[in-house]
C-alpha cells in the first residue's frame, strides 16, 4: 500500500524543485566576455566598468576587460605584448576597437603606412585566436571645438565628418562594424546645448560624456534600450534618464544600424 505524502513534505518538494530549476536557469545563462582595446576615451572614468554595470542593471551576465594606454593609436596597440597575451591566452566573446581620433585626420600616405598594417596585424590575430569573437571599431567623437591643430578641422563638424569617414573606411576595408559613439554624442550636444560632455580641455569625456558611450555601447551590442538602467553616479537624474532616452531613439535609426551592418 502507497504511502500519501503530506502537504509539508509536499511542499518541501515543490520548494526545492524551483531553487533546482532556477539554479540551472543561472548556470546555463552564458558569460559574455567583453574587450576594449584603446585609449583614454576608453578607460576615462572606467567607462568600461559603467558599461559593465549598465548590462548587469539590465539583466546580463557579463565580464568586462580593457587593455588602454592614454594617447594609444593602433598603431601602438599592434606592438603591445599584452594585447597579444589577451588574444591568446584568453577567449573573448566581443572585442571593441578604439583608435586615434587624431588618425582619421591624417593623410592617406600615413594611413597607409601605419594604420593598416597595425589593423592587418591584430585583427589577424583575432581571427586566428579569436574566430567566435564579434568584433566593433568604436567611433570617437569631435572636439569641442575641433581640432586648433588642423585648419580644416578646425570646427566639431568637420573633424567628425573626417573621423566618421575614416572609421567608414575600416567598416569597408574590414568589413567590421562600427559603433557610432561619435555621432551620438554630436547629436546630444547640439540637441541639448546644457549637457556637460566635455572635460575643461574640451576632448576628454566627463562622467556624463563616459556614461553617454557606456549606453550607447549596451545598445550597439545587446541591441537593446539602455532605458531603466542604473544611473551610476550621475546626480541628477533627469540627466541620465535624458541620457538613455535618447540613445533609446539612436540606436534604433537607420544611420546607426547602418555601420552596424557589417562584421567579419
Amino acid at each position: 500500500m502507497h504511502k500519501r505524502i503530506s502537504g509539508r513534505t509536499s511542499s518541501h518538494l515543490f520548494v526545492l524543485l524551483l531553487v533546482a530549476l532556477c539554479f540551472s536557469c543561472s548556470q546555463s545563462k552564458k558569460t559574455t566576455h567583453i574587450l576594449f582595446v584603446g585609449n583614454s576615451y576608453t578607460y576615462r572614468n572606467n567607462m568600461p566598468k559603467l558599461f559593465e554595470e549598465i548590462a548587469r542593471s539590465k539583466g546580463e551576465q557579463l565580464s568586462v576587460s580593457h587593455i588602454t594606454r592614454g594617447k594609444y593609436t593602433f598603431y601602438l596597440q599592434s606592438k603591445r605584448k599584452k594585447l597579444y597575451h589577451a588574444l591568446h591566452d584568453q577567449e573573448w566573446d566581443v572585442i571593441v576597437l578604439q583608435g586615434s581620433s587624431r588618425d582619421m585626420l591624417r593623410d592617406s600616405a600615413r594611413f597607409k603606412k601605419r594604420t593598416y598594417p597595425a589593423l592587418d596585424k591584430m585583427l589577424g590575430m583575432i581571427q586566428k585566436n579569436q574566430k567566435d569573437a564579434k568584433v566593433y571599431f568604436y567611433m570617437t567623437w569631435p572636439y569641442r571645438k575641433g581640432d586648433p591643430k588642423t585648419k580644416q578641422f578646425s570646427d566639431p563638424d568637420s573633424m567628425l565628418e573626417a573621423v566618421a569617414a575614416g572609421y567608414s573606411n575600416l567598416r569597408d576595408r574590414y568589413k567590421v562594424p562600427v559603433i557610432p559613439v561619435g555621432k551620438v554624442w554630436r547629436s546630444y550636444h547640439v540637441t541639448y546645448p546644457d549637457a556637460n560632455l566635455y572635460l575643461r580641455d574640451n576632448s576628454h569625456p566627463s562622467y556624463e560624456g563616459s556614461y553617454l558611450v557606456a549606453c550607447t555601447m549596451y545598445s550597439a551590442i545587446y541591441g537593446k534600450s539602455p532605458e531603466g538602467a542604473d544611473q551610476m553616479a550621475i546626480l541628477n537624474q533627469n540627466e541620465s534618464t535624458r541620457i538613455q532616452r535618447f540613445i533609446n531613439k539612436q540606436y534604433r535609426t537607420s544611420e546607426f544600424q547602418f555601420y552596424l551592418k557589417d562584421s567579419i
